[in-house]
This record gives C-alpha cells, structure tokens and sequence, in this order.
C-alpha cells in the first residue's frame, strides 16, 4: 500500500537506521495517527515501530522517548544516540539531510502499513 508522506528526521548507524514520518494521506488532529517512528535492524531487513512516550528539546539538543529506548539527537552537530531501554549498548547515529528514505527502507515502510 503505498500512500504519500514526508520523511521528518534520518538516522543512520551500522546496525540500524531510526527514521519518523507523516503521513500526508490522513486528516487527524491526534499527532498518533499522522507520526510514526520507526526503528530497522540493517541486517534482518526488520521494520518495526517505536512507541513515542514524550519529547524534549533543552540547549539544542532534542530527547525522543519511546517504550523501547531514548533517542538523543543535535540537529547542528549531525550526531546522535539511541539507547535501548533493554540495556543494549547505546547506538551511535549520523543525521542524514535531506531525511530521503532509501529504496529498502520504503519499500519496508509501505510493507509495514500494507
């Protein structure tokens, strides 16, 4: 199912790439149903959603929290990190701009809601 959307924010790292969304297609004043974030695993090819809990931005650097980790991001250094809530060790990430989602991850998204 593909539908149109804007990709928001691109994170990339060895082993996976964390990335959110809006969908364009829908007419929703709950932010639940327009932004999705989603977490892939580079190797399994598995997309799987990140649950948002809350938001945070202090001195230019932005906090997401989601059930499953916290990701912290600077958008003028371009780096970030994701911690998994499971004690993994934390992932560091490379902000990519423009946030174009690469074919795999796309064809993954548009998998993931079909």
């Amino acid at each position: 199912m593909r539908f149109p959307y804007r990709s928001l924010f691109l994170f990339e790292a060895a082993t996976a790439t964390i990335f959110e969304i809006k969908r364009l297609d829908i007419q929703s004043k709950n932010p639940s149903h327009l932004y999705f974030w989603f977490y892939f695993d580079n190797a399994s090819g598995q997309l799987s959603q990140l649950d948002f809990e809350d938001m945070r931005t202090e001195n230019g650097e932005h906090e997401r929290d989601f059930a499953q980790g916290q990701l912290r991001f600077n958008p003028t250094t371009a780096e970030g990190t994701f911690s998994p809530a499971a004690g993994s060790p934390p992932l560091r990430l490379h902000t990519i701009t423009p946030p174009t989602l690469p074919a795999a991850l796309e064809t993954a998204l548009f998998a993931f809601f079909a």
